[in-house]
């Protein structure tokens, strides 16, 4: 090194001088080149070389993971409590050797799930076979399982029905009616109904009309289905639009909703529909009775009916189901097979009447009703009324 700091230049003879401790500029710790070998320097460079890699590598190897060869065998209590973590989870997992895993206790948890459905199978199939057999030896049981059935049945196919209504014709129309009966036609099957209907042509005539029919129970759905033409709508009461699925397939099949509260109001909607049937050759389906009726007989008519058919002028068809009493009986909680009767008769026409006529023209289709519901039931009537033939049969 020169006075002014700068490096003197290499030459061989320093490479000569040098070689005791390393030669040429590259060699670690050597001297400065132009340097002149000093005796001893390189025995206390080394040493203290040595030291200083010493003292690093022990700082090294004490921060330095163990490598796993020599890693310390887990005492019998961290493998005890390794083994309850492995069954359970809980603060005895934290002694394993290897660490416990938080992901490791949900999966455990996860396990005793199955174990507890299995635990409630034998008490559902021992609840199923006490309701089997209470069905078999309690004739109630029976009634109001088949009717809880049937509910299932509709609510069921009411829910199904509504989506295939929406993808085949995306709203509210008339001909999702024929969607509508597919599904509740099949019930009939279930509960062993067969229907004998005569007469059906005059309900499949292309003509806007007013069909008229007696109400017995929930079960006229079925009936009703079975024989509903094209292009027929219902006359409902508004609270069954609130039955869920029910009420929406109703909507949805076209059916038209009065509030029997509100006269003016139904009237007014019994004046729309007949302006509309006429207009898309509708047919409109009635029950002139109100309610159910299962004393047997017929209750007296209420005229909205006979309004319609005489405002927009169209015939009246009366269908008359025979008595549900053989199979059905809400009051002997009776509910097997049968068969139930249907008998279409002629229209009657309205052309040329007035409102004044709607007395006579409801006391026409009652008598016809009738006689023929008590005919086709064959049964005697509660009420004391006369059998078919005593009974007088309407022109």
């Amino acid at each position: 090194m020169g006075v002014c700091g700068e490096p003197r230049p290499w030459s061989p003879a320093a490479k000569v001088r040098g070689l005791g401790a390393g030669a040429g500029p590259a060699a670690e710790g050597g001297p400065a080149p132009g340097q002149g070998h000093r005796p001893g320097t390189e025995g206390r460079g080394g040493a203290a070389t040595a030291r200083r890699a010493g003292r690093g590598g022990d700082r090294r190897g004490r921060g330095a993971p163990r490598s796993p060869s020599r890693a310390p065998r887990p005492s019998a209590l961290a493998i005890r409590g390794a083994g309850l973590a492995g069954r359970g989870g809980g603060p005895a997992a934290a002694a394993s050797p290897r660490g416990w895993s938080p992901g490791r206790q949900p999966a455990a948890r996860a396990v005793g799930a199955p174990g507890a459905a299995m635990e409630l199978w034998p008490w559902l199939i021992a609840a199923l076979l006490l309701l089997l057999l209470l069905a078999q030896l309690s004739r109630s049981a029976r009634f109001y399982a088949k009717i809880g059935l049937y509910c299932a049945f509709c609510f069921t196919a009411s829910a199904m029905a509504a989506v295939v209504c929406l993808l085949r014709h995306g709203g509210r129309t008339v001909e999702n009616m024929r969607i509508i009966s597919w599904f509740v036609r099949s019930f009939k099957y279930a509960y062993g109904l067969r229907f004998e209907v005569k007469g059906r042509e005059t309900l499949d005539e292309d003509r806007p009309c007013v069909i008229i029919s007696n109400h017995q129970s929930i079960l006229d759905m079925m009936g009703l289905m079975e024989v509903l033409p094209d292009r027929c709508v219902q006359i409902a009461k508004r609270e069954l639009l609130f039955l869920g699925p029910v009420g929406l397939i109703m909507y949805l099949g076209g059916v038209l909703f009065i509030n029997r509260q509100h006269s003016q109001t139904a009237m007014s909607v019994m004046t729309d529909v007949g302006e509309r049937m006429v207009r898309e050759k509708l047919k409109v389906w009635i029950y002139p009775e109100g309610t159910r009726n299962d004393n047997g007989d017929l209750l007296p008519f209420k005229k909205g009916a006979f309004y319609l058919a005489i405002q927009a002028q169209v015939p009246i068809i009366p269908v008359v189901y025979s008595s549900f009493s053989s199979f059905y009986s809400c009051k002997t909680k009776l509910f097997t097979s049968g068969t139930i009767q249907v008998e279409v008769l002629d229209a009657i026409p309205t052309r040329g009447l007035t409102v004044a006529d709607v007395p006579k023209l409801l006391d026409t289709c009652h008598q016809a009703m009738r006689t023929h519901f008590l005919h086709i039931s064959k049964t005697p009537q509660e009420n004391g009324a006369p059998l078919g033939p005593d009974a007088q049969e309407a022109q």
